[in-house]
Parts: structure tokens; sequence; C-alpha cells
């Protein structure tokens, strides 16, 4: 359980996972905004298009509350993967990362990087293009050739951070609430 926590409260602190809640949030409150009443009564209605049109006018507002559903959703904390530790990376565009073991990623993934000393430009949430069984490649210039520091860690699929947020959008609108 305190793993657990752990993972939710590093996800929920970390700016790669939550610029991709941002987007999918966005994305959610477009898509919202565009409903129709359709079988929705007026008051459900109301709160789920009043929660699109405020987060389009300042997502900064909620979106501490859609990071932290996210990161407590046990199907995203569960997508963390285990810490691989970076064997070298290249000064090259776009970087070539070398783990010391198999990292385990697939292309399309995203890996968060962190730690890396020399090669800083690496550090941060990627999306993958696996290469070998120890190397992928992120799409950012080098700025140096990295040695043996830091680690990459498998993070969320963007499809569960956006089922996610649809899936609490109408907690976060207040929806089914009685005062």
């Amino acid at each position: 359980m305190t793993s657990s926590l752990m993972t939710m409260a590093n996800l929920a602190a970390d700016t790669g996972f939550t610029s991709r809640v941002q987007a999918a949030m966005i994305t959610a409150a477009l898509a919202v905004a565009a409903e129709a009443v359709g079988a929705q009564d007026t008051s459900t209605y109301q709160l789920r298009h009043q929660l699109a049109i405020g987060v389009l006018n300042n997502p900064g507002t909620y979106l501490n509350r859609f990071v932290w559903a996210a990161a407590a959703n046990v199907t995203i904390a569960g997508d963390v993967g285990s810490p691989v530790s970076i064997a070298s990376s290249t000064a090259a565009n776009p970087v070539a990362v070398t783990t010391a073991t198999d990292h385990g990623l697939a292309s399309g993934e995203f890996a968060e990087i962190s730690g890396h000393a020399v090669n800083t430009a690496a550090n941060g949430t990627w999306p993958v293009t696996v290469t070998s069984a120890t190397v992928f490649t992120i799409p950012v210039a080098g700025n140096g050739a990295g040695a043996a520091t830091g680690q990459c860690v498998l993070q969320p699929p963007d499809g569960d951070i956006q089922f996610t947020v649809d899936s609490v959008w109408s907690d976060i609108a207040g929806v089914g609430v009685t005062t």
C-alpha cells in the first residue's frame, strides 16, 4: 500500500505526467463543450458544460483535481514501471539512451528519464522509439554524451489518462452532489 501511495504521489508531482493530464483535460473539455443536452438532464448538462468552459478559460484552476484523480487511479498507478538504470546516452538528435538492463519499453510508450547527468536535455518525460532491448531514442537534441547516471521509468499510456479524465469529469463538475 505504501509503495502504491508513493507511486501516486510521485505521479502527481511529475511535470511530464501533469502536462499529459492537462492535454487530456483540454481534450475532454472540448468534447463536453460540444455536447448537446441529449439524454442528460438539464442540470447534469449545465454542470458538465460549466466545468468545460471553466477548464477552457483557465485550465490551471482545475489541473490539480484532475492530476490527483488520474494519479489515484489504480490502473494508471499500476502502469508505472520499475526504474531501469541508464548506462549512457548520445549527444545526437534524437538522443539514443542505452540502459544497463532490458528496458522493457515498446515504441510509442512514454518513459520518464531523471537524474541523468551531462546530457541533461534527456531528463523529462518522452515518447520512445525502441531500437533494441537496451536502447531507445527520445525526440530531443542531446547536450552532451551522458554516462551511467539516472534512470528511466515507464509512464502510463495517454489512453489510460484520457479515459480517467473522462471518467471523473461529472464528479469534478459536481454532478450528483446535493446541497
